[in-house]
């Protein structure tokens, strides 16, 4: 199933990213060489700009195909693909005009061209400028959002101005169907699920000690419905009160079973002021969720899982062994815990779990995890290359993970990663292997 989606959501962006483009040169191309390759460029930036507008705006299918390190990636690599052609679009129109060099002398619809591209650079600046230490996360991200909403629109008025796209009728209705596919995926993201979904809705029952500096927050449904059908070890975005952009959210992974109905359980650490509040929500507060999100989840043909977890990281795999203890899983799994040693997340409930499953748990006490590590924890050959393996946990310990692995000759297609921040899985970066789907 999961090789299935991925390969229906890779021909759907290959022909939304190919198939205008193609038929704009199709319907254009009979003029002069420039010409068609000035509209045949602007189009990719116009196509590109709305694909990596989608990516990044959790569609569920698609996070749970790729993940949501590979789904950011893409918008990424969409956006320098945005930029660069919108730029050439510009040199292409002044070398084939140069009085357009001018935008204050040019026409309307030129100079919408040219506010398009000025906030399609800015686009590309702000987010060089947020991958920067010590940027505060929520200024850096609505600046951001605000210039990607603002470049479409003013590509698209640079389009309807300058009209020759439009003029044709095949073009017209192609651009307005991909129109008004991006403009339903912005309604769903930006509108109805902050504001109108019922199925977000949660109230807190209840605040958890699990550490020091740890707390699990025990929700459930606001509307009486079952409350949110997930995979082990995806996460959702929490925010504390309805609204599109004047809110603050977080990730935060989900670490009940998911197989119990009407509760979901979030592992915080505190590390910030939203995180300190999470941990400080009286009873019957409520909160709003979106989700689930994400691909890093077991597949159940493996043989076994060999999880090693990192501080916090441990939560998407309490999330999995909770669901095969549930679910009566009779397999061997390994699990390997690099944590504080003044906070052993999870150690009372983990020695239970050991009971109900056949589980092995391996607690570094302060080790690197590396290759001396891991071998005497996991199978010999040949069935140590037959499980699937999780690593979870800060940079250093997924660089160290996956060295490890590959020194003992783990095959990297059995392996995925996800990167953790101080609450949950990092929106941006992280390295990722693979990902399975338990669905």
């Amino acid at each position: 199933m999961q090789q299935t989606r991925r390969t229906i959501w890779t021909a759907l962006t290959v022909v939304v990213l190919a198939g205008p483009v193609a038929l704009t040169v199709w319907r254009t191309g009979e003029g002069r060489l420039l010409s068609t390759l000035l509209v045949a460029v602007g189009v990719v930036a116009l196509v590109a700009m709305g694909v990596a507008t989608v990516a990044p705006s959790r569609v569920r299918g698609l996070t749970a195909a790729f993940g949501i390190d590979r789904v950011i990636g893409a918008h990424r690599w969409l956006g320098i693909l945005a930029i660069a052609a919108a730029l050439t679009h510009l040199g292409l129109a002044v070398v084939r005009s140069p009085r357009l060099l001018n935008p204050l002398a040019a026409s309307l619809s030129i100079q919408w061209g040219w506010f398009a591209t000025f906030a399609l650079a800015g686009v590309g600046l702000v987010a060089a400028w947020g991958r920067r230490s010590g940027r505060r996360y929520e200024l850096w991200a609505r600046v951001h959002v605000l210039l990607a909403a603002v470049a479409p629109v003013l590509a698209a008025l640079h389009v309807l101005w300058l009209g020759n796209l439009v003029a044709d009728p095949v073009l017209r209705v192609v651009l307005s169907v991909l129109t008004l596919g991006l403009l339903t995926v912005l309604f769903l993201r930006w509108v109805w699920r902050p504001l109108f979904s019922r199925n977000g809705a949660y109230v807190v029952y209840g605040v958890r000690p699990e550490g020091p500096s740890t707390a699990t927050l025990v929700l459930a449904p606001v509307h009486m419905h079952r409350g949110l059908r997930f995979h082990p070890g995806q996460f959702v975005w929490l925010r504390l009160r309805r609204s599109v952009l004047a809110t603050e959210e977080h990730p935060f992974t989900i670490a009940s079973s998911a197989r119990v109905t009407g509760r979901l359980e979030l592992t915080v650490r505190d590390a910030g002021d939203f995180s300190a509040t999470l941990a400080a929500l009286p009873t019957g507060a409520r909160v709003w969720l979106d989700g689930p999100h994400g691909a890093f989840t077991s597949a159940p043909e493996a043989p076994g899982l060999v999880l090693v977890a990192g501080g916090v990281g441990i939560t998407p795999m309490m999330s999995m062994l909770r669901t095969l203890a549930d679910h009566g899983d009779r397999r061997t799994h390994h699990l390997v815990v690099a944590q504080r040693p003044d906070e052993p997340l999870f150690e009372p409930e983990l020695a239970s779990l050991a009971r109900r499953l056949d589980l092995r748990v391996t607690r570094t006490a302060g080790r690197r995890v590396d290759a001396a590590l891991l071998d005497p924890v996991l199978p010999p050959d040949p069935w140590r290359a037959e499980l699937d393996y999780f690593v979870c946990g800060s940079p250093s310990l997924l660089a160290g993970s996956l060295a490890a692995l590959e020194q003992l000759g783990v095959p990297a297609e059995r392996v995925s990663t996800e990167q953790f921040g101080w609450s949950g899985p990092l929106p941006i970066g992280g390295p990722e292997r693979r990902h399975t789907d338990a669905g």
